[in-house]
């Protein structure tokens, strides 16, 4: 009797036993469950990512060609790089006016034009884009992917649109101002292409070097100093600068954004 009733397992043994199993169980397949969906996010991410890529791949060969033809039939404005420096002041008056553009196109004024406001923009501009194309030009102006375009972003946008559709474009944007715009996108981008010397569309840390020595009156630039320059002109750090990161850089420097802010919270109440 009593080496039966040893063997005798209590029926809340039992529950316990099959407790522990299917909590067990269920922990396990949550967790399986949230690995899957973890990698479904892990492989989505790297898709788009492979996606965008290509796009920017796409779209920086595109400008590329443009601005290769542009070689073939104007003549350089920039002879150096202090004439560059320059002309800082006359891209900033240039590029002022059109703050009124960008805040008509941010139809709800909270500092950036989103995708449907980016599609007004260019159906008032007249430029024929697919959808996602437009979808394209957005992200790839959105440089510091803040999910929608600020001002400095916009002039980058509207400059490379110049570039690629024509003077229409800032007919369209301004008919009294176009002319100004013209001469100011201009400059723009032929300071760009003073330091592209391969005319590829990717400026090389090598090119600022040689253009900020190719003066032989002056003394050498030191090194620590060009490699500063091209690494803030490098926003992706990928060790070359196109236009877009150019142009922002020019931007940045001229003062553009810094001034318009301090303007508006003196207006601010």
């Amino acid at each position: 009797m009593s080496g039966g009733s040893a063997r005798n397992v209590p029926s809340s043994s039992l529950e316990l036993h099959s407790n522990l199993h299917n909590n067990i169980a269920y922990h396990f397949i949550s967790q399986l469950q949230n690995f899957i969906a973890e990698m479904g996010c892990v492989e989505s991410k790297l898709v788009a990512t492979i996606k965008y890529r290509r796009v920017e791949k796409d779209l920086d060969k595109k400008v590329a060609e443009a601005l290769k033809e542009r070689t073939k039939s104007k003549k350089k404005t920039f002879r150096s790089v202090n004439s560059i420096t320059m002309g800082l002041p006359r891209f900033k008056e240039g590029l002022r006016n059109i703050r009124d553009v960008f805040d008509q196109y941010d139809e709800d004024s909270n500092g950036t034009i989103d995708n449907e406001e980016l599609r007004n923009c260019l159906n008032k501009l007249q430029v024929q884009m697919s959808e996602e194309e437009i979808d394209n030009i957005h992200r790839y102006c959105d440089i510091d992917n803040r999910k929608g375009i600020q001002f400095p972003e916009f002039v980058v946008f509207l400059c490379l649109m110049y570039l690629l559709f024509g003077s229409d474009v800032t007919y369209r944007v301004s008919e009294f101002e176009s002319a100004r715009l013209n001469y100011v996108f201009d400059e723009l981008i032929d300071a760009f292409l003073f330091f592209d010397k391969d005319g590829n569309g990717k400026m090389k840390r090598k090119d600022v070097t040689q253009r900020m020595n190719e003066a032989t009156h002056q003394e050498r630039t030191p090194s620590h100093i060009t490699s500063q320059l091209f690494k803030e002109m490098d926003l992706n750090r990928n060790g070359h600068v196109n236009l877009k990161e150019f142009l922002l850089s020019i931007i940045r420097w001229a003062g553009v954004e810094t001034d318009d802010d301090e303007a508006r919270n003196e207006t601010s109440p």
